[in-house]
């Protein structure tokens, strides 16, 4: 390497070539492939942002429908307990009316038989009166008692009348 400061070197100049050339090859062949890559890739990522917030807000969606029918569903079923409750009562009401009503009946049925049983001890009373008055009447004809004995005789017939009740 001697002599000359001022020397070109043609290696400078073949390597600026050769990266030139290459820069050139790249942008004409592997650049643009390259570039599209990288714009397909985006584009996908992009799409895929897209269609996930999409799938997010569907979610949201049928979350929310979830969440009103389940409301609704509650408020069906407390619709249907309050109604079962009503009916409910409406049967124990009609169940007491009618053991109420077949009470009365039966109580009434009960007064008209004591009434009819009452009625006919008081005309079995009225026919043993009868029988005992004759009776009495027929011991006062035999005998032909005075007032004294007819007296006595009233009395006893009383004492056995209140026996007989």
């Amino acid at each position: 390497m001697g002599g000359n400061p001022i020397q070109f070197d043609y290696t400078l100049v073949a390597t600026v070539i050769s990266f030139l050339l290459l820069v050139w090859l790249l942008s004409a062949k592997a650049w643009g492939p390259l570039m599209k890559m990288m714009e397909e890739r985006r584009s996908h990522i992009e799409s895929m942002l897209a269609q996930a917030e999409n799938e997010r807000q569907q979610a949201e969606q049928i979350k929310r429908e979830y969440q009103e029918e389940m409301r609704k569903a509650r408020r069906e079923a407390q619709e249907v307990i309050a109604k079962a409750i009503k009916v409910g009562e409406a049967s124990a009401n009609e169940i007491l009316a009618a053991s109420h009503e077949e009470s009365e009946k039966i109580k009434k049925s009960a007064l008209v038989e004591i009434e009819r049983e009452r009625d006919r001890a008081i005309a079995e009373v009225k026919a043993q009166v009868a029988d005992l008055s004759v009776l009495v009447a027929e011991k006062i004809i035999r005998q032909k008692l005075d007032m004294q004995g007819q007296g006595q005789l009233i009395d006893q017939f009383i004492q056995e009348v209140g026996e007989m009740q």
